[in-house]
């Protein structure tokens, strides 16, 4: 048998939604057209979850094999799962107990408990009697037919929140809820398409009853509906043996699909490349050490599916959220890419910028803001033409004032004394890019002339006493 903490050490790197989306994946393999996660919910405290389906299920032995340590059964090159732990690995890596309670065809119940005290010890296995497993599958009530199937329940889960105010676990469980929605629809877009149908809910334990289901749609990073380069998409073959293909799009320039903002981020956040395998998302963007992300390539994405060419290049990590690709197929891919793609990509959003409607100008910001932050400012604003840039940073000024506005040497300097409290770090030239942001915004309008007016005078004073004031009351709440 192998040593469980070895197995549940594949799991450390998990998050509640990968895991749940690995556990998704049996799912899939067994067949499933339905897939509810459902949060179960004891008064205002979220006490288990479970990941229901309509797949084949299992019997009692093929259960037993499926929750047993060291016992890893064949998987064909179809199938979604990979290492033969993912059930065990990701819910050991969220919850202390898991069970699973699953039917199968011409087969009775058969029901099976894992449970640890600590991530260390050993599991504790218990069984149930077919009649049990059969009353927990008969009561699921998925809104969906489930003659056979599968039930995948969680309890004792480390992420949840702690304590009994209610505020406190509704904001969380929306908060959660809208990240399974994103991720999930994320991971299994083509498959979502192809009619996988994935639901969230949330059940009440007290009352015997689910609240209203939500759906997760899917968000394809390559759904725009007009290229941003009419030569493209392109179809390019890479020089491996068997000559795998790849897809080069690139993204129309200002958009806000969420397809294209992948949960919520600027777009250029997620340029680079996809990676699939069977239809399943493993990368979801980075350029892979192919090259360097810039900018400029933020309308850039590369879909490329690993079938049999490239299976032996791409090294899948054990909770499936990430890829390593080989040094041979780092080369072929930067054969294809750099160069006139690339540049493509670079021109579509240049010539986009021309076309922009910006009405509002502003004076441009020189320095001390990440890169991204200041393509965005290029995007979204006209820079004054008569105004030279300004660089922000930090520099010791008197206690009574939060910032300064250096008009002679084009500096927005915020105060030193300030940083550590305001969240800054003293290694980094682009820290608090939030707070650095808003004084800009803020102050702007200060740099346009030679000498400040004695009104422009008067509103920097005004707002220096109520910032000092917001500091002094954030510190207050500090612990």
């Amino acid at each position: 048998m192998a040593d469980p903490s070895i197995i549940r050490a594949l799991g450390l790197h998990h998050t509640l939604v990968t895991a749940v989306a690995d556990i998704i994946d049996n799912s899939i393999d067994a067949g499933a057209g339905h897939v509810l996660v459902r949060f179960l919910q004891t008064g205002s405290r979220i006490s288990g979850l479970r990941i229901i389906d309509d797949g084949s299920g299992m019997d009692g032995t093929t259960l037993e094999a499926a929750m047993e340590y060291g016992v890893q059964r064949a998987y064909q090159d179809s199938d979604q799962g990979m290492f033969g732990v993912g059930m065990k690995a990701a819910s050991i890596s969220q919850a202390d107990t898991f069970t699973v309670y699953s039917r199968a065809e011409n087969a009775e119940p058969a029901g099976r408990r894992v449970s640890v005290t600590d991530r260390m010890d050993a599991p504790v296995r218990e069984d149930f009697s077919s009649d049990d497993a059969g009353k927990v599958l008969a009561g699921a009530t998925p809104r969906f037919p489930m003659t056979t199937g599968t039930i995948v329940e969680w309890r004792g889960i480390r992420t949840f929140p702690a304590g009994d105010e209610s505020e406190q676990h509704t904001e969380w469980l929306e908060s959660t809820i809208g990240d399974l929605q994103d991720q999930l629809g994320l991971v299994f877009h083509r498959l979502i398409v192809q009619g996988l149908t994935i639901g969230v809910d949330v059940y009440d334990e007290l009352a015997g009853r689910a609240g209203a289901p939500r759906t997760v749609r899917a968000v394809d990073p390559f759904g725009y509906k007009r290229s941003g380069d009419a030569a493209y998409p392109q179809q390019v073959a890479l020089s491996l043996p068997g000559m795998p293909t790849i897809d080069l799009h690139i993204w129309p320039a200002k958009v806000s699909l969420p397809e294209f903002k992948i949960r919520g981020l600027p777009g250029r956040e997620s340029q680079g490349i996809f990676v699939y395998r069977n239809d399943r998302l493993l990368q979801p963007g980075g350029w892979l050490d192919v090259v360097k992300p810039r900018p400029e390539w933020g309308l850039a994405r590369v879909a490329v599916d690993v079938g049999t060419e490239l299976r032996t290049h791409v090294t899948v990590n054990p909770e499936k959220a990430g890829v390593t690709v080989g040094g041979t197929l780092v080369s072929a891919l930067r054969d294809v890419i750099t160069g006139q793609y690339l540049d493509a990509s670079a021109s579509a959003l240049k010539a986009a910028r021309k076309l922009t409607r910006r009405p509002i100008t502003i004076v441009e910001p020189a320095s001390g803001l990440p890169d991204e932050v200041l393509e965005e400012f290029a995007d979204s604003f006209t820079f004054a033409s008569g105004a030279d840039p300004v660089a922000i940073g930090w520099r010791v000024l008197p206690t009574d004032r939060v910032f300064e506005v250096d008009l002679d040497n084009r500096n927005l300097w915020l105060n030193a004394r300030f940083r550590r409290a305001l969240g800054g770090r003293r290694t980094t030239g682009v820290d608090v890019p939030f707070l650095r942001t808003l004084m800009f915004l803020l102050t702007q309008d200060m740099f346009t002339g030679i000498r400040h007016s004695a009104r422009q005078q008067e509103q920097m004073d005004a707002w220096q006493q109520v910032l000092v004031e917001a500091l002094a009351a954030e510190s207050e709440r500090q612990p």
